[in-house]
């Protein structure tokens, strides 16, 4: 029997695989050859977007219909598309303005760069999130040294720390989850509600205390698994281009500050946490307030910008719930991310009604009180996004979070 091959379909997921890549592409290409404000960015600016909503319609319904990685392919492809608006319109990258800031910072006469420099820089500059290294660079981008914010380690000392730094966090990683079948599991599972107003408004009838405390130590091991996972694939891949030489180490800086920079919510994730979208979500929240007449000083302004960053990370982390298996009218990842914003809303009132007394405290009492509250917000928000993750990857069958942080046995839980 002969097999006929010629004119056979291309898979359902080669065209928004392909449209995907040509939002990168259409992008990267128009930053790298188009002056800053050469119509040719606008234009690009709408077939990106179209781009983006056919990858949305084939994802759901052909290509990935009823496949976990859809989700997050589509929530990515529209932060994408933030991206584009910022580097196409709102920041107006371009190549040109990229070589005049160099040669004024080292104060020499740039030499002309190939066309095919251009491009590398142009597609480069599209996944250059953070804008390192560029005129548009975020602020607060994470030092190597606290103590000297101009260090920048060795090749040699920048891959040996990556690499410690890839270990400990898969050995944390390994260390706080637990196999769905271990003893004491079930249980444990069984005492998260995943109904978000038992989640935030918990009874306090019998058992309260033992559920407390399961929770408590889910949302522990949560938090230690998400910031291990996040270092250990910013690390790995950082590791691997430094060590063959495509980057220099100050092109990859840490992905995060230090967890002791977070006394407060606002600092915890401006500055401890890590600032991949900062400049999108920024600059279009910007473009927001002032479309609706806000100055981009103003407390309103703050507030849009924080409204539309937390709403475009709940976004994001939905698309990954989806890629876990949560149903899409379960997940909880909405609501914790515009707690967070809420959250800041709050504490910056009481900062300013109580700005008197905040300011006769001692700078370790202000830290150790803030301490307190960052630790208590998030046992109570986080839970709203966590358990209905945690009691879909139960019923899966997988490894999860550890109700036993990093011990082995459950016994002394339950």
């Amino acid at each position: 029997m002969t097999i006929q091959t010629a004119g056979m379909p291309p898979p359902p997921w080669a065209i928004p695989a392909l449209q995907w890549l040509l939002v990168q592409l259409v992008t990267g290409l128009t930053v790298a050859l188009a002056p800053a404000h050469s119509p040719a960015r606008p234009i690009a600016a709408v077939a990106v977007v179209a781009l983006a909503a056919s990858v949305q319609q084939h994802a759901i319904q052909q290509a990935f219909a009823g496949i976990r990685v859809g989700g997050p392919i589509v929530a990515m492809c529209w932060v994408n598309v933030l991206n584009a608006f910022d580097l196409l319109l709102l920041s107006r990258a371009s190549h040109d303005a990229q070589v005049a800031w160099e040669a004024k910072k080292t104060r020499e006469k740039t030499a002309h760069r190939s066309l095919f420099h251009r491009v590398v820089w142009g597609v480069n500059t599209m996944f250059n999130y953070r804008r390192i290294d560029t005129p548009w660079q975020i602020d607060q981008l994470p030092p190597f040294d606290a103590a000297d914010a101009a260090y920048v380690p060795s090749r040699l000392r920048y891959v040996g720390l990556a690499a410690v730094k890839v270990v400990f966090a898969l050995v944390a990683v390994q260390m706080f989850t637990v196999e769905a079948d271990e003893m004491y599991v079930a249980d444990s599972v069984a005492m998260l509600p995943t109904d978000v107003r038992t989640v935030l408004l918990p009874g306090w009838g019998e058992g309260a205390a033992r559920r407390l405390l399961v929770q408590g130590l889910f949302t522990v091991s949560f938090g230690v698994i998400c910031r291990a996972a996040i270092l250990a694939g910013y690390s790995s891949y950082a590791m691997l281009v430094v060590a063959l030489g495509f980057y220099e180490p100050v092109e990859w800086p840490p992905i995060a500050g230090s967890l002791t920079e977070a006394w407060t919510l606002r600092r915890l994730w401006s500055r401890s946490w890590h600032q991949i979208f900062r400049q999108t979500v920024v600059s279009n929240g910007n473009f927001i307030a002032s479309t609706l007449g806000i100055p981009p000083s103003s407390a309103w302004a703050c507030y849009i910008r924080l409204a539309f960053a937390f709403a475009v990370s709940g976004l994001v982390h939905l698309g990954m719930d989806l890629a876990f298996g949560v149903p899409l009218g379960q997940s909880g990842a909405m609501y914790f991310f515009m707690l967070q914003a809420v959250g800041i809303i709050v504490e910056n009132a009481f900062q300013y009604v109580f700005r008197d007394m905040v300011s006769k405290m001692s700078p370790g009492w202000r830290r150790a009180l803030g301490y307190m509250w960052v630790v208590a917000f998030l046992l109570w928000t986080t839970p709203v996004w966590l358990n209905p993750l945690v009691h879909q990857l139960h019923r899966d069958g997988v490894q999860a979070f550890s109700p036993f942080l990093c011990f082995g046995s459950g016994s002394w839980v339950l």
